[in-house]
């Protein structure tokens, strides 16, 4: 079962965030590693395929939420990286669908959600959908890369 605790600051009682407690990880070496980046702008999304392709098995690229639904559905990945907002059906949304489709399977993939907007409420709200971490764009390659190992 998952944990999540609520954080809060006592300066700010409205500035809370919802962390989750427990991390699953696969133990996977991350040469092996099976990801599905789903990112709309293609300048983004070839940056973070170029980066991956040369630290991880494989990357499939979704142009948008819909596709990564569809994608996920198909196959299996052993992380998947989404974009916030994105045409068609956005970041949160998508994740829904996938956290749905999971019951039929044996395995949680770990999201990690990324976005240009740095609101408070988009951080919360991607891992009250299931999103498993959050990160802010611009990003640091090596940040992301070491955020990642933390779930495979």
């Amino acid at each position: 079962m998952e944990k999540f605790e609520r954080v809060c600051w006592e300066e700010n009682i409205d500035s809370c965030i919802v962390v989750k407690t427990e991390i699953e990880k696969r133990n996977i070496p991350m040469k092996d590693a099976k990801i599905l980046l789903s990112e709309d702008k293609i300048s983004n999304s070839k940056t973070i395929e170029i980066y991956l392709r040369s630290r991880v098995g494989k990357v499939e690229v979704a142009e948008n939420g819909k596709e990564a639904v569809e994608m996920f559905a198909k196959n299996e990945y052993d992380m998947i990286l989404m974009d916030i907002q994105m045409p068609i059906m956005g970041g949160i949304e998508a994740a829904q669908h996938i956290r749905e489709m999971e019951a039929d399977r044996d395995y949680r993939v770990p999201i990690i959600a990324f976005s240009a907007n740095y609101f408070s409420s988009d951080k919360e709200t991607s891992i009250e959908v299931g999103m498993d971490a959050y990160i802010s764009k611009p990003f640091q390659s090596k940040t992301l890369f070491n955020l990642m190992q933390e779930y495979i």
